[in-house]
């Protein structure tokens, strides 16, 4: 009787685990192709092969800051790969004529720039803080680098700094509070290339293990671990107000909403916001409404990763009152015709921009909304 029972657990706890894993992450979701023909793709000049995961809007000069990296080394951290083409590229995109300009990386010291999430600090000269990939000693390493924009001259950006910190594990997204802080998210806590197998059971078995850092310079800059016990956090994002941020917790297909506590730089847990999709970046735009990009099909976005001809679904959605309604707008919804799995979105005006984590350039949509 006790073998029967033992015999039955192997086989039903595991058949459970892989049909809740399949229902969770949409396996069996039927997606129909919503807003698409109303977006074409745009690609910078001289932009071939860069991918904009992110990007930061200022809404006031209407300009979208956008770092750009050729990713096919992310799902490896491999640095041959990441050796391959050694710097991606930072474009600024004019939102209203829709036309791009290269920047200049003025003083920036190092061999490898692979950028990956971006913080915008409004200042008479904007500061970017930008999550970032570069080889020390060897080894792929994340960062945070600060640049400054030139009141004088927009073709150039200026390097300020480069924060390394223990606690950085795989930093994915950054929110600017001022010159010297900052939060950052860590998407994952094993590292595919350091620890393959625990990577890989965090990632299918959505293990709670990740977190958001606060950092803070007086001397020197210093992280603190400040929410863990997050089951992938990812995009991070503020009320205009800065009252309120905004968090994504990818494998609860959550956005949790905090207080800001100005006086220590603390968050304080009020409501989570739901999607059918799991979360990556999240913007907020200049009415205080809060837009979500991500991945219908994770477990495709998965092989997405891994091989880029692999078309994985992407979805945007909008919540309009994100603080006092739960509920959200679809904004476009495809099957990765044009641009696959899509990372962030942001609304500007009448027009919708989306950027992915692999496939080159952006998707600009008019009229959707």
């Amino acid at each position: 009787m006790i073998k029967s029972v033992l015999v039955w657990s192997c086989v039903v706890l595991p058949l459970a685990f892989i049909v809740k894993l399949l229902l969770d992450t949409g396996t069996f979701r039927h997606i129909e192709t919503k807003g698409l023909t109303q977006c074409q793709l745009m690609v910078p000049p001289n932009g071939e092969g860069q991918a904009f995961e992110d990007f930061a809007i200022d809404y006031e000069k209407g300009v979208a800051y956008m770092p750009g990296d050729n990713r096919v080394w992310w799902h490896t951290l491999n640095i041959s790969l990441a050796s391959q083409s050694k710097r991606g590229k930072m474009f600024r995109l004019d939102l209203e004529s829709e036309t791009f300009s290269q920047y200049e990386l003025v003083n920036y010291p190092y061999e490898h720039f692979h950028p990956l999430g971006i913080g915008l600090l409004k200042r008479q000269n904007n500061q970017l803080f930008l999550t970032n990939y570069r080889v020390v000693d060897g080894e792929v390493v994340g960062t945070v680098e600060i640049f400054k924009t030139s009141a004088s001259n927009e073709k150039q950006v200026k390097w300020i700094d480069s924060v390394v910190h223990p606690l950085f594990t795989m930093p994915d997204d950054v929110l600017p509070i001022d010159e010297n802080t900052f939060y950052v998210s860590n998407v994952y806590h094993y590292r595919a290339d350091k620890s393959p197998y625990l990577h890989l059971f965090e990632t299918l078995g959505r293990r709670p293990w990740t977190d958001v850092l606060l950092c803070s310079k007086t001397n020197e800059w210093q992280c603190k671990i400040i929410i863990d016990s997050m089951a992938t956090s990812n995009g991070i994002a503020a009320s205009l107000d800065f009252q309120t941020v905004f968090i994504a917790f990818t494998a609860d297909k959550s956005i949790r909403v905090y207080k800001y506590n100005s006086e220590n730089n603390l968050l304080t847990y009020t409501q989570s916001l739901y999607v059918e999709f799991f979360p990556d970046n999240l913007i907020v735009n200049d009415k205080d409404e809060l837009i979500v990009a991500g991945h219908p099909k994770p477990l495709v976005f998965v092989q997405h990763e891994k091989d880029h001809h692999v078309r994985s679904p992407s979805e945007i959605v909008i919540f309009r009152n994100p603080t006092s309604n739960s509920t959200c707008e679809s904004l476009l919804l495809t099957n990765g015709e044009i641009l696959s799995a899509s990372t962030v979105g942001a609304t500007y005006k009448h027009k919708l921009l989306v950027g992915a984590l692999c496939d080159h350039g952006i998707l600009m949509c008019h009229d959707l909304f």
